[in-house]
């Protein structure tokens, strides 16, 4: 799986093709795509990471943004 500088995953936050990384059907956020970092912004990923799993295995989704 590609790394940043500091060996965290690699996978943008983008709204479309968010939360992929080069590994084909790998999905990353939270600590591992970001680093240790405050609960609130895991909680967060995490919910935007399963839209994006929906919508990549379902076509689209009616999980909330």
């Amino acid at each position: 799986m590609g790394a940043d500088n500091r060996g965290n995953a690699k996978a943008s936050t983008d709204f479309t093709g968010g939360y992929v990384t080069n590994v084909p059907k790998l999905f990353a956020a939270g600590d591992i795509r970001r680093g240790q970092s405050l609960v609130v912004w895991a909680i967060r990923e995490g919910r935007q990471a399963a839209r994006a799993v929906d919508e990549f295995l379902m076509g689209t989704s009616d999980l909330p943004r």
